[in-house]
This record gives C-alpha cells, structure tokens and sequence, in this order.
C-alpha cells in the first residue's frame, strides 16, 4: 500500500507540473477509451460491436499519439529567438517561427519551429534545423513513414502505395508530395547502401582471408542490364555486382548495384568505382585476386577499358591486375545461334552439335578456337542450312572474344566463370522496376535506386538506415 501510495504522489507531482491545456486534452481522451470500454461491457457483445470496439479505440489510441508527439516535439526548441549558427560553411540567422505538418506513423501532426536565412546572401535557400534533427524526408515525412513508403514503392504501384499508407497510418499525400519523398528517399538509400556494402565486401574479406586455401581471395565484379520501359521507349537499366570468394573459391557473399537507365551510365560508374576502391582501401595491402566477368556489351567493355583497366591501388598507388572474362552463359547464347544456323534452327542435329559445342567450350584448352575452325569447316563441305547472319554474327562474336574465353584454364584455378550472381539480381531488379508500371505501362515514378532498399536487406538482412544519417545543426538559444 505505502508503494501505490508513493507512486501515486510522484504522479500526481508530475501532472501538476505539466501543462493544463495538453493534461485537460490527455485526460479527455483517456476519459473516452474508459467510455467506450463501459459501453462495450454493458452492451450485446456480438461481432459487430466488437469491431466498433476495436475501430475506435484505435483512432483514440492514435489521437493520443498524436496528442504526446505535437507536445514533445514543439518543447524542442525555445521560444527565445537563438542565436546564429554556421551550417555548411554559411552563417544562418534566425529568422522567424513557423508552423510545419509532417506525417508520422500516426498520423499528421503540427509544430512549430525557428526557420533560419542565410546571410549576405538572397539566393541560398533557408531551412530549419529542427527539421534536419528530426530527420525528415522530403520535408513531409518521418523517418518511420519514410521507411514504410520506400519498402511499399519498391513493391507496389503509386496509387496502391498511397493508399495503404492512408489506410495503415492514417496518412494522406499528395503525388507530388509523394514522388519527392521517394526521390529523396533514394537518394539517401543509395548513399547509405554504398557505405554499407563496403563496410561488409571488407568484413568477407577478412573472413576469407583467414580460412586456409591454395588461392588467394577473390575480388569479383560483374555488370549486364535489363530494358525497362519508360515514357518515350524501352531503356537499359543498369545492374553490378561485387562478390568475395576465399580462398577455396567458395562464394561468401554478393553486394548488389542498381541504377535506372542513363546515358553512359555515369551514376553507375561512379558508384561501383567507388565500391571497388572502398574496398580496396579498407582491406589494404593484402593479396587479392581481382576479376571482372560480364557479357561483351558495350557498356562493360568500356568499363574496363577505361576504369578498371587503368585503376591503381588505393593504399600503394600500384597499377592493378584485373582479369575480364566474358560470362560463359552468354557465349554459349551464340553457340546455339552458330548451330542453328549451320543445322536448321530447333533440330536434332543442331541440338547435338550445340550440345558438344558446349562442352568443348567449357573443357577444352582451346575450345573456342575448335568450334570456330569446326563451324567453318561444315558451312564449306555443306553449307548453311540456317540464317548466313546469324552465322556471321555468332562467328565474328566468338573470334572477336576468343582471348576472353579461356574456360578451361579458370574452370583448373577455381575461378568463376560466369555471372549467375548478375542474372538473379536482374531479375530482382526488373520484378521491382515492373511495379512502378503505369496503367499505360511507363514508369510514373522516377526510382533511380528506390531497389537499394530491397537489395539492402537481400545483402545484410538491414531493414532501413534511414535514422542513422547525420542530423542538422544543433544550438542553444
């Protein structure tokens, strides 16, 4: 009794000390959930009954919230006008304050917050730094509502995205208020996304390095892309991989990469460059094999010409020695087309010649050279019985990459020889691009790297980094 009767009085000191006009709101609210709870218990209890029961303690429940969130946050900041505070090398000034909504897990909420001005200058946009310190995306939304909203644009549709969220948080927005929530969002996904992957591509390698084997750890990297629609025609979206094998060449994981289509992929670049040298950097002077298998495309081939062909090590400043192989599964795309042209497209000989095709590929020392001197062997004793451009394609395509295609020799070191790891995020990518899809079947909404958030958590199992990014400014009045 005397322990109720002392929490009792610590309660009661506390709300006395609050403020009246939220206790009296607090109170009243309390005051219906008892209500409806009486009523409930004196009334027929059948289904329907129940069901108002639980609809409207929920919205109670939800306005108390509401309620506990506006009072917190508005006794943030003073009252008092602060004091000026540098934020990105400028001085900022108090300006006035103003009032702001957001959208929280609960609902919309009001408060009312300094808003800051540079000075000696008209043409840098203001801002508040109680809006940074909250963390808000697209100045509208919670980190909480934001996470939400980046998971269910990744999967759904904009109109059904909208509406669950209304329906689960009572949250209403606008589609432009969306769209630059989800911009914002993706851009925030990526930078952290990018961190993140180094960070673990470093932590596999440090786990590699220490199992025994005969090779030395494996630095892998692959690039394709997959044609997604958009508003003028179908466009090629970019996707990369990074993988770290050990030193018995067993895969230990896969970092993802996915940027929407852009001319000469130069956001992709940037960041698979970036990853690459992260982690390069982090596993310092430490042997690795260094290995880049993708399709013969153009986008690929410039890459390691121009990037990896000429990168150096971070740490020594060395010149780097990258391997490019051109991904197995691929070339035999044109193995089959090459049998089919000399055999009649779906026979059973051309069947049996792909076939055996293949397999010399794969197994022996020279395999590219053997189907190529066979080919043109059987076109000259009896000619084509398919497509002669097709034949032309399939043959300039295996000479022109033969140095590329030493299967046989990589399949003896352990080494991977081709980009399954791609091919599955492909199809991770294309499923979640698809669901952007407009009734007229374009992309409504700009998703640069809205899959990140997927390919977070399909890589580390994270949910969402979002509240972990730097606040804004902090300061006293």
């Amino acid at each position: 009794m005397k322990k109720f009767s002392s929490r009792f009085s610590v309660l009661t000191a506390i709300l006395s000390s609050m403020d009246q006009t939220f206790l009296g709101t607090l109170l009243a609210l309390v005051w219906r959930i008892m209500s409806s709870l009486k009523a409930f218990a004196q009334s027929e209890v059948n289904p329907k009954s129940f069901e108002r029961l639980e609809r409207r303690l929920e919205r109670l429940c939800r306005e108390i919230a509401i309620v506990l969130l506006e009072h917190s946050i508005n006794h943030i900041e003073s009252r008092e006008r602060p004091v000026s505070i540098i934020w990105e090398r400028r001085k900022f000034r108090p300006n006035r304050r103003t009032f702001h909504s957001i959208e929280t897990r609960r609902g919309t909420i009001e408060y009312q917050r300094w808003f800051f001005q540079a000075e000696l200058s008209f043409f840098v946009k203001g801002f508040a730094p109680l809006d940074q310190r909250l963390g808000l995306i697209g100045g509208r939304a919670s980190p909480g509502v934001a996470h939400k909203l980046g998971r269910l644009a990744a999967d759904l549709p904009q109109q059904p995205a909208m509406e669950q969220l209304r329906e689960e948080f009572n949250v209403s927005l606008s589609v432009d208020t969306y769209r630059r929530v989800v911009e914002s969002l993706s851009h925030e996904v990526r930078c952290l996304h990018d961190d993140i992957a180094i960070q673990q591509l470093v932590n596999w390698f440090t786990q590699a390095a220490k199992a025994s084997g005969k090779h030395d750890v494996l630095l892998l990297v692959g690039g394709d892309g997959v044609h997604v629609p958009m508003r003028t025609s179908w466009k090629e979206a970019a996707c990369a991989t990074v993988a770290i094998y050990d030193r018995n060449r067993k895969r230990l994981g896969t970092v993802y990469l996915g940027e929407m289509p852009q001319q000469n992929q130069v956001t992709m670049t940037g960041r698979l460059t970036k990853v690459i040298q992260g982690t390069l950097e982090g596993i310092g002077k430490q042997p690795i094999d260094l290995r880049y298998v993708t399709d013969a495309g153009s986008a690929p081939q410039s890459y390691f010409h121009q990037v990896l062909f000429k990168m150096k090590h971070p740490v020594t400043d060395k010149q780097l020695k990258w391997s490019w192989g051109v991904d197995f599964y691929h070339a035999c795309e044109y193995v089959s087309k090459l049998s089919d042209a000399l055999f009649g497209v779906g026979t059973e000989k051309s069947q049996e010649c792909f076939k055996e095709q293949r397999h010399a590929l794969r197994h022996d020392k020279r395999g590219s050279k053997k189907i190529v001197t066979r080919a043109a062997q059987q076109k000259r004793r009896h000619g084509l019985q398919g497509s002669a451009e097709e034949y032309n394609c399939s043959m300039g395509y295996l000479v022109r990459y033969r140095p590329y295609m030493d299967y046989a020799a990589r399949r003896r070191d352990g080494d991977p020889i081709g980009s399954g790891v791609t091919e599955a995020v492909l199809r991770l990518f294309s499923i979640s691009v698809s669901s952007s899809l407009g009734c007229d079947g374009v992309i409504k909404v700009d998703k640069q790297s809205l899959t990140c958030e997927r390919l977070v958590e399909v890589n580390y199992g994270s949910k969402s980094g979002i509240a972990g990014r730097p606040h804004g400014p902090t300061y006293r009045p």
